[in-house]
């Protein structure tokens, strides 16, 4: 929960297209273990006690069933429209629906926790707020050694190398020549790393505020899930209208970087990303048919 967004709610929505970025080995293992990382990812911002591992117990099984025959089938066919692209470089507005598709199946399967989010939201207690209070803290420590630490170059070469592990996650090795031009690309394209922080810590405020507030006023259950609705579309789009329009741009300059890298592989490299990408389809097609 670095916001909600990036390690619980969206933890089983992007598992087909994000988990992977971090070269995750088994698609299948890591999928039908999921509901263990939640917990564990839940456990680490909240300290949930015995009531609500209780709930979250009864819970995980009817969401990742729900997950696997409603979210699954489109990831499937987003990947396979992916893969069928990759024999030349993608133009912009096929990065840019990527980008797109990733937020919206995000938001999708976070309105899938909707039913137990507000249960869990009108048990929570101050101890635990402040233990979510304390996560984020630590979170954003490490956000800062790795990615606000020395010198402008320090920080850009940071992130530079980010991009670089998960491009070449997908097309094996690149040649120096070729980490050169996407460090390029990156600092001509990525956001300032000061502007994402504070988008970061905003989202964790509207959080906390949201969540205090179901808890202070005990709201019905259906306005409660409301709120959380709300809450959920506003993490993922922005909720005023600057932070909606940094949203915009930041999926802009994603998928101009995610374009203009594929213009630097060579047809070598495109074929092992489309190689990887039929494996994945081949696991998702697996996962869908488990039950």
């Amino acid at each position: 929960m670095n916001s909600l967004r990036e390690k619980t709610f969206i933890s089983l929505g992007l598992i087909c297209l994000v988990l992977l970025l971090n070269a995750c080995s088994s698609l299948q293992i890591a999928y039908n273990q999921s509901d263990l990382l939640l917990k564990w990812w839940i456990d680490d911002y909240i300290d949930i006690s015995q009531e609500q591992e209780q709930l979250f117990s009864k819970a995980f099984p009817t969401i990742v069933n729900r997950h696997r025959q409603e979210q699954l089938p489109k990831a499937l066919v987003k990947i396979r429209q992916l893969n069928s692209k990759l024999n030349h470089p993608l133009d912009l507005s096929d990065s840019q629906n990527i980008v797109k598709d990733i937020k919206s199946i995000s938001l999708e399967t976070m309105n899938l926790f909707l039913d137990d989010a507000t249960k869990l939201a009108l048990i929570l207690d101050p101890k635990q707020f402040n233990y979510m209070e304390n996560a984020f803290l630590k979170a954003n420590k490490k956000f800062q050694n790795e990615y606000l630490s020395g010198s402008s170059e320090d920080r850009l070469n940071a992130r530079v190398e980010k991009v670089i592990e998960r491009t070449e996650s997908f097309s094996g090795y690149l040649k120096k020549s070729q980490k050169l031009l996407i460090k390029n690309i990156a600092k001509e394209n990525l956001i300032d790393i000061e502007i994402l922080y504070q988008i970061r810590l905003s989202k964790q405020q509207m959080i906390l505020k949201t969540l205090k507030r179901i808890s202070q006023e005990q709201l019905p259950p259906s306005q409660t899930k409301s709120i959380l609705e709300k809450l959920f579309s506003e993490i993922v789009w922005g909720s005023t209208s600057e932070q909606i329009e940094l949203e915009k741009k930041r999926d802009l300059q994603s998928a101009i970087i995610i374009s203009k890298i594929t213009e630097i592989l060579d047809a070598e490299q495109l074929k092992k990303t489309q190689s990887k990408l039929k494996n994945w389809e081949v696991d998702i097609s697996k996962l869908i048919e488990q039950k």
